[in-house]
């Protein structure tokens, strides 16, 4: 009996499984065609037209920095203005090249500053902080030192390199605005920040030789006159020698 009842099971099962395919086969099939259709899309179609958007976008960068080598600034601007406001992974590095054609072709500083704004940023990528240090160094001489310092932001803190220049940057407005204990102080951190490039320890060994070290208190004593007696002394008196009795003749 028990053979019987699993014959019959078994039966019922394959009829619903029969039933449910012949109510539901065309759905399957379409959704492998689509899925087939999407691989097919996407090879054929979607990564050649990315591949091709890719190399012309190449293209063009390398069309704008010829143009830039060149001195042809009109045509390398369109080129690099282009392509940083394209929003692909090249558009923060054209924002730096266009900042670079702006400032070099005509010396609009404010404009190469707005070219980098849009892009700068200290949680970005490496090409995002060179853009906002460089922004700082075009606004530096238009800004006091609480602008430029929000400018820069926490670059100043970083470790690297970039920090490092951030901070020389600092330390020059500083200097620049008579401020001269807060620049030995950032030129002095600079000096002996391993991190540093060469070439920012020997300008900071540069400034501190060139910029005067405030007084200290001994040498404010040492530097000041002698305070001197406007009064003579008088010559001491000699006692007039004491008359000697006349003895007798």
């Amino acid at each position: 009996m028990s053979d019987i009842f699993g014959e019959v099971d078994e039966s019922l099962r394959q009829d619903k499984l029969e039933g449910w395919w012949n109510r539901y086969q065309y759905f399957v099939y379409g959704a492998f065609g689509l899925v087939l259709l999407a691989v097919a899309v996407n090879e054929f179609v979607l990564i050649p037209r990315a591949e091709a958007a890719r190399a012309a976008r190449a293209l063009e960068m390398e069309n704008g920095l010829s143009e830039l080598h060149n001195g042809s600034y009109a045509a390398a601007q369109t080129a690099f203005s282009e392509l940083a406001n394209g929003g692909s992974k090249l558009s923060p590095l054209a924002a730096n090249y266009l900042a670079q054609t702006l400032y070099e072709g005509g010396g609009d500083a404010k404009g190469a500053a707005d070219a980098l704004a849009a892009i700068g940023s200290v949680e970005g990528g490496p090409y995002e902080r060179i853009a906002l240090l460089k922004k700082a160094y075009f606004l530096a001489d238009d800004q006091s030192m609480v602008e430029l310092e929000a400018t820069l932001g926490s670059l100043v803190d970083d470790e690297g390199p970039l920090g490092a220049l951030a901070r020389e940057l600092v330390a020059a407005k500083a200097f620049a605005t008579g401020d001269n204990a807060r620049a030995r102080t950032e030129f002095n951190r600079l000096r002996y920040d391993a991190a540093a490039p060469a070439g920012v320890v020997r300008r900071a060994e540069l400034a501190l030789a060139a910029i005067p070290a405030p007084e200290t208190a001994d040498a404010a004593i040492e530097a000041a006159p002698e305070a001197t007696d406007t009064e003579t002394e008088a010559p001491a008196s000699v006692p007039a020698p004491a008359e000697s009795e006349e003895t007798g003749q």
